[in-house]
């Protein structure tokens, strides 16, 4: 199996108070939202008989420790356990849950309004370029903060961090995404929050490192602070004193010649992260097990491009794990093309089929290895050529979309049987969570339906949106409701 390894991220009132605990409340007992004809939203067991009488605007489904999101009318978003108890109040705006092995997290964010930071005041806030002032204001003293924080879920929350922010402070660091904690699940009940590692413990919350660039595998993590790079183990004790540093540029000698290679054509656009040690040696992120070889041999290939050619019009250079090569892409006369060099210096113009090795875009696209690896030729319907490869969780299957003209299609291909599971006869074919069903649109714009691993239609398209989750969106009237799937039966979970 081919897995891809490198990436070129208190109580209210109203409609959201809780009602009194069930009797018997067992956190194993299966719970699925359920809309009524109003709109509201509760819980029903496998029987549909309701579990959470309907009082939300929305219901999200339950995790796996009982804790579900849920939205109230004023569209305010809280916690709640399958006691029906607020765990977390509803009055925040942003809520994503993310599940460790013994433990959930709750990344929040809400916002309220302030006028004490005479600092964040803004001044003429009615003036426009026009010359003209439309309110007459010197001021505007209404300072809107936002306040984030991560925290374990429990009958008593634990924050583990928590900050708040001006929108100026947002837009003084340019990224939006700096509104929103970065939360990275790890096993052993760790979490990376933005570049801090944690370690969730039944009473306490462990703070282990600061400054941590993510984990180098199962076992170690990579610290950086500036150009500085330390390895850490799980419990953030450095494994060497002497630190790797972070280079702008690596040197390959070339028989009598040196080639100096920048790492990367822009910040947005990296051709590796490299670092080198003590001894001089060059590492390449996130492999620090083996080193660029000092000397490399000409490649002496006609089939590919020379060592130069290999160097200067470089795109890729990644450290392939648990072997002794590095994989080079580059592109010639307007084709892509992928060489690997092994420690000894030696070129080589494939690597051994049976590493587990993908080479993938941000968008999932696979790289490398090449279409040939997964879908021979002849599985192609003729006239059409594969646009993109996509990996289907980690598993044997592949999403393969085709395109002729401007006609786009996909499907799903086994690559352990060597054949279709699913014919390219769709424009878009997926899984669902439960991994028996996968949702499909037959055509670009059309209606969703379900069918069975065995291409069984369980559902006719019917719906215009349709989640992993089992969430659907139908139109209705003037407008559209929406509602979930049973995530077995796929029986619809509303009131008619």
């Amino acid at each position: 199996m081919i897995k891809p390894i490198f990436l070129l991220c208190m109580l209210v009132s109203g409609s959201a108070c809780a009602q009194s605990p069930m009797a018997d409340s067992d956190i194993s007992k299966n719970a699925y939202p359920y809309r009524d004809k109003s709109g509201k939203f509760g819980y029903v067991d496998d029987n549909l008989q309701t579990l959470i009488k309907p009082q939300y605007a929305h219901a999200e489904p339950f995790t796996e420790h009982g804790y579900a999101v849920i939205t109230d009318s004023l569209g305010r978003k809280g916690i709640i356990n399958k006691n029906n108890q607020l765990v977390m109040p509803a009055h925040y705006e942003y809520i994503q849950l993310y599940g460790l092995h013994d433990f959930t997290l709750a990344a929040v964010n809400s916002h309220h309004f302030t006028r004490w930071r005479f600092w964040d005041w803004k001044f003429l806030p009615g003036f426009n370029l026009m010359g003209t002032n439309t309110d007459g204001r010197l001021f505007d003293t209404k300072v809107k903060r936002i306040e984030k924080s991560v925290v374990v879920l429990g009958n008593k929350p634990r924050k583990i961090v928590g900050e708040s922010l001006t929108d100026k402070n947002i837009i003084q660091k340019y990224y939006i995404i700096q509104k929103y904690y970065k939360v990275q699940a790890l096993e052993d009940n760790q979490v990376i929050i933005d570049d801090h590692l944690f370690k969730i413990e039944p009473k306490k919350v462990r703070h282990i490192a600061s400054n941590v660039k993510g984990p180098l595998d199962a076992e170690t993590f990579a610290q950086q602070k500036k150009s500085r790079l330390h390895i850490l183990d799980k419990q953030g004790k450095r494994r060497s004193e002497k630190p790797f540093l972070q280079v702008d540029s690596i040197v390959f000698n070339l028989e009598n010649e040196h080639i100096k290679l920048a790492t990367d054509f822009s910040p947005s656009q990296p051709i590796m992260s490299a670092y080198q040690n003590a001894a001089g040696a060059y590492f390449i992120y996130p492999n620090f097990t083996k080193a660029l070889p000092q000397i490399i041999q000409d490649n002496k290939s006609e089939e590919v491009p020379s060592t130069e050619e290999i160097l200067r019009g470089l795109w890729l250079l990644a450290s392939v794990p648990n072997s002794d090569y590095f994989l080079f892409m580059g592109c010639r006369d307007g084709k892509r093309y992928f060489c690997a060099l092994d420690t000894q210096g030696n070129w080589h113009q494939t690597l051994p089929p049976d590493l587990p090795f993908t080479v993938v875009q941000n968008t999932g696209h696979i790289l490398w290895p090449t279409q040939e690896h997964f879908i021979p030729d002849q599985q192609i319907p003729e006239g059409w050529v594969v646009q993109e490869i996509i990996q289907v969780r980690e598993s044997s299957l592949y999403e393969i979309r085709i395109v002729k003209n401007q006609e786009e299609r996909q499907g799903i291909w086994d690559n352990n049987l060597k054949q279709w599971m699913f014919g390219p006869e769709y424009y878009a074919i997926y899984p669902m969570d439960n991994k028996m069903y996968w949702r499909y649109q037959s055509e670009k714009n059309g209606l969703w339906g379900v069918r069975d691993t065995e291409s069984k239609v369980l559902i006719e398209p019917t719906y215009h949106r349709l989640q992993p989750d089992g969430l659907v969106t139908e139109r209705y009237n003037e407008g559209s409701i929406s509602f979930y799937l049973h995530p077995q039966t796929l029986v619809e979970l509303r009131e008619k």
